[in-house]
């Protein structure tokens, strides 16, 4: 619900009922009103902030968090610093499984083969390869992952 007027409009009303409190407790001398207004108050002050969109940037991560060195660094992310994301590109994460020309030998395919061909094949190794009909599991898998390769 960010950026929702319904939210921020109903913020306002929370501020407003808790200014009466504050109001209604200065006129009559008396803290129960006081106590009332806090709850209205952080009440209508979250729904604000949700509403306008604040409460997910910073759950984004754009706060600014003090490193080792006791210096202000940006973050991109909760827990990653930006001079961090500076050492250098990241590598993307290894795949497991096979590679695209392994999952096409394992369908017994020709590589360049369409879906339709790569799921007719998937689903003839799968009838002997499943163990639920008497096949190996790890031949399962293997057929599995060469399929989920393909179709990726």
């Amino acid at each position: 619900m960010t950026g929702s007027r319904l939210l921020v409009g109903l913020a306002s009303v929370f501020a407003g009922i808790a200014a009466l409190m504050l109001i209604l407790a200065s006129v009559y001398r008396t803290p129960v009103p006081l106590a009332i207004a806090v709850p209205f108050a952080v009440t209508g002050y979250l729904m604000w902030y949700q509403g306008t969109g604040r409460l997910e940037e910073r759950m984004r991560g754009r706060v600014h968090r003090r490193d080792a060195h006791g210096t202000r660094a940006q973050t991109g992310r909760v827990g990653e610093t930006r001079q961090r994301a500076r050492a250098g590109p990241r590598r993307p994460p290894e795949r497991s499984g096979p590679s695209r020309r392994e999952a096409f030998r394992i369908l017994d395919l020709d590589p360049g083969a369409d879906e339709r061909r790569v799921k007719r094949a998937y689903r003839e190794k799968v009838k002997t390869a499943h163990p639920d009909r008497g096949g190996d599991e790890t031949e399962f898998r293997r057929v599995k992952n060469a399929y989920d390769r393909l179709t990726e």
